[in-house]
């Protein structure tokens, strides 16, 4: 099975429009396999909030467990159900967690790429 990876930056509306619009031509023009999956912030601040040490943890452990409910992965962690639960809501907003049609949830990724542009 091939690795996934999602690149995980900050960019504005127009970086990312201007993305998705040369993304379109470059799949139209070629065979794209495995299409780049990214997920973007708007701002350093809100980046580092959604990304904090015990969501990454998070992520971690459900990587690593497979398909889980929630209540599974509080046992797993050893943390508060409520806690974990808003985390978990927040990282599928994010895009970083998904759910199947049982509502059970699962990390897509193998590899998470963070990239901070320092130049504009």
């Amino acid at each position: 099975m091939k690795s996934r990876k999602v690149k995980i930056g900050l960019a504005t509306e127009e970086q990312v429009n201007r993305e998705f619009i040369e993304a379109w031509h470059t799949a139209e023009r070629e065979n794209i396999e495995t299409p780049e999956e990214n997920v973007y912030f708007i701002d350093p601040a809100t980046f580092f909030q959604v990304l904090s040490k015990r969501r990454i943890a998070l992520l971690k452990a459900l990587h690593s467990h497979g398909v889980s409910s929630i209540r599974q992965l509080s046992r797993i962690l050893k943390r508060d159900y409520k806690n974990v639960y808003q985390d978990v809501q927040l990282l599928k907003k994010a895009g970083l967690i998904h759910q199947d049609n049982t509502k059970r949830i699962y990390v897509p990724w193998d590899k998470l790429k963070a990239e901070i542009e320092l130049a504009a």
